[in-house]
């Protein structure tokens, strides 16, 4: 964090001009795409999560390049910088935890902003000799180069859970997060290789972002459906209902499926399910797609699946059909239960029942 004597001699091959000039248009693009995010009509949490790294990242910026190519510049405003530093790191954990897990925000998650915030409460007292050279940036370096390891853990392990689980990406949304969480981590990386490690120069963070901001804008813009969740409902977005009467609705259909297995009747549908626990039917629907990751159809389903294994289980059925079987756990053709259950088990029912003769 050294404040450097000549700008020009970073050993980097930028002039001074050129330096200023790169992370200045880096700091504009960055602080486009955080408006950008935050103008979006019908934004989730994931947008404000980016929205808010952006914006972060900017002030960052902005505060490097006034501290290297101005003679003063007012502690408030340092500590400004230092304190976006300390949260850019858990707004981009938590919007790559909520892009790829797609599940609803909890307020524990404000935790994560802590220390910013007790930063932000001594904006006027910190300055550099009373605390960011007696260990605080180190801290600060740290705490960031944490999260950025733990960002892309997060990546890492969705990549290689690919054919694992149900949920699938489309390629464009892997290029999105590819390009975004090494861009994020440049920027990380630059500032603490430079005051930890002292083998970069203080202005290759801001350069180095300026150059990969452009292509995370480029893309997030052209291709903005990557800028939401893939398995985001747009039909979804402007529900209220809030966190008890979500859960509520959850319990009551649990409750349902076990109590009066109504999934056994062929014709069972979601109208009937939404009269059965008084709630409308896009609400139930909605309930559905958010609370168990899946479509009515599938739920249904999977406890069909779950009574014909049994049944197939059962000595008492091994020489019943299995075409039987399947209308007797609400399917209404042998083909549609040979798929569901190949779904879901990986296997064919006569195969399962082989195995369990």
């Amino acid at each position: 964090m050294q404040r450097p004597s000549n700008p020009s001699a970073n050993h980097m091959p930028f002039t001074r001009e050129i330096e200023l000039l790169l992370g200045s248009v880096g700091a504009v693009q960055s602080l486009f795409m955080g408006a950008y995010l935050f103008a979006i009509k019908k934004r989730n949490n994931t947008h404000l999560l980016l929205g808010l790294f952006f914006l972060l990242i900017t002030l960052r910026i902005v505060k490097s390049l006034l501290w290297v190519y101005l003679d003063t510049v007012p502690n408030w405003f340092l500590n400004l910088g230092f304190i976006a530093h300390a949260a850019s790191g858990p707004a981009l954990f938590l919007y790559f935890h909520y892009y790829l897990s797609q599940k609803r925000w909890k307020p524990i998650n404000y935790l994560h902003f802590i220390p910013a915030l007790m930063l932000l409460a001594f904006i006027l007292r910190l300055n550099e000799d009373n605390f960011w050279y007696l260990g605080g940036y180190t801290a600060l370096l740290v705490q960031q180069l944490a999260y950025t390891v733990l960002s892309l853990g997060i990546v890492i392990r969705a990549a290689l859970q690919i054919g694992k689980t149900k949920r699938t990406y489309p390629r464009a949304h892997w290029i999105w997060l590819f390009i975004l969480v090494v861009g994020a981590t440049s920027i990380q990386l630059a500032y603490f290789t430079n005051y930890i490690l002292e083998i970069t120069p203080y202005m290759a963070g801001p350069v180095i972002y300026a150059l990969f901001v452009y292509v995370i804008a480029f893309y997030g813009i052209t291709r903005n459906t990557v800028l939401q969740p893939p398995g985001f409902q747009r039909k979804y977005r402007n529900i209220n209902m809030d966190e008890h009467d979500f859960e509520l609705a959850k319990t009551r259909i649990l409750g349902l499926m076990v109590s009066e297995k109504p999934y056994l009747q062929e014709t069972f549908n979601i109208g009937q399910m939404s009269k059965s626990i008084s709630f409308p039917s896009y609400l139930t629907s909605h309930v559905i797609n958010k609370g168990f990751r899946t479509n009515f159809s599938d739920f249904i389903n999977s406890y069909r699946i779950k009574e014909a294994e049994t049944k197939l289980r059962s000595s008492a059925y091994h020489y019943i059909k299995i075409s039987e079987i399947a209308y007797e756990c609400g399917f209404n053709s042998l083909s549609s239960f040979n798929l569901a259950f190949r779904k879901q088990t990986g296997t064919t029912p006569s195969k399962f029942r082989k195995a369990h003769m």
